[in-house]
């Protein structure tokens, strides 16, 4: 498959490493008008690296649109003639919605994708929606590049994806913000910066992998650690005084409500 990234930031870089380490069959060629970032992807994945759009874009199966929601109209009607009409088009720029990138380029064969930050550790989560008039043929390219990265979800309507960025999408955050937070608290009970890191990674990075090789719910999961009247019952009876839950819900709903905002800018 020959692949067209348009822009070569940070999650078009994470998603070529991952082609390149799942050794998927790939000829990559990428647009960005940063000479280093160009450099950069022909060093260490060999991809070939332009600062123009033209004729090469056509020769793309699939074309990823790695660009900011902001820019993205103007870039598509550089890159726009370009690409070919049974090329696949992957957009990986949030908010903006199908129907706007079908007029901004004239094709039809439109796959968007709302992917996380994890993936620049090929541990990444992808909410995948194909657009009206995308076939199978779509789907299973996306899929063939999102999956090099993580894992990732189908869904049938395109609102959904807020849901996807109210949880996985900006959900990494709401994990940092935990762990920045317990790191402080043990910091402030006495261990050194260093330690303290150590112990709150560690904590999360040990939880998520016995919840996904244990298969269990996790509030059955709490349960077992949480011994009735030890320590972890009284540091839970903490977080549930304190509103925890309603808390998440509450950022989760503030999360979603921005990104309709936001979609409504583009569409």
């Amino acid at each position: 498959m020959k692949i067209a990234f348009i822009g070569g930031g940070n999650m078009a870089r994470a998603i070529i490493g991952g082609l390149v380490a799942s050794k998927t069959d790939a000829e990559i060629a990428v647009k960005d008008p940063n000479a280093c970032k160009r450099e950069a992807l022909t060093r260490d994945f060999g991809a070939s690296c332009h600062e123009e759009a033209s004729d090469w874009i056509s020769k793309a199966d699939l074309v990823v649109l790695a660009v900011k929601p902001q820019v993205m109209q103007k870039c598509l009607q550089e890159v726009g003639p370009f690409i070919d009409d049974a090329a696949t088009v992957l957009s990986i720029a949030a908010a903006v919605p199908v129907d706007s990138i079908v007029k901004w380029t004239g094709k039809t064969h439109v796959v968007r994708c709302l992917p996380n930050t994890p993936a620049m550790a090929g541990c990444g989560f992808s909410g995948l929606f194909a657009g009206p008039l995308a076939d199978e043929n779509d789907k299973a390219r996306a899929q063939c590049v999102m999956q090099s990265v993580g894992r990732v979800l189908w869904v049938e309507d395109e609102d959904k994806l807020h849901v996807v960025t109210g949880g996985p999408g900006s959900g990494p955050a709401y994990v940092f913000l935990f762990m920045e937070a317990l790191s402080a608290a043990l910091e402030k009970s006495g261990m050194s910066k260093d330690q303290a890191h150590e112990l709150a990674l560690s904590t999360v990075q040990g939880a998520a992998a016995l919840a996904r090789q244990s298969g269990e719910d996790f509030a059955k999961l709490r349960e077992n650690v949480t011994s009735k009247g030890g320590t972890t019952a009284k540091a839970i009876e903490a977080f549930e005084a304190g509103g925890l839950r309603d808390l998440v819900g509450k950022a989760v709903e503030a999360c979603m409500a921005r990104s309709r905002e936001m979609s409504k800018l583009f569409g």
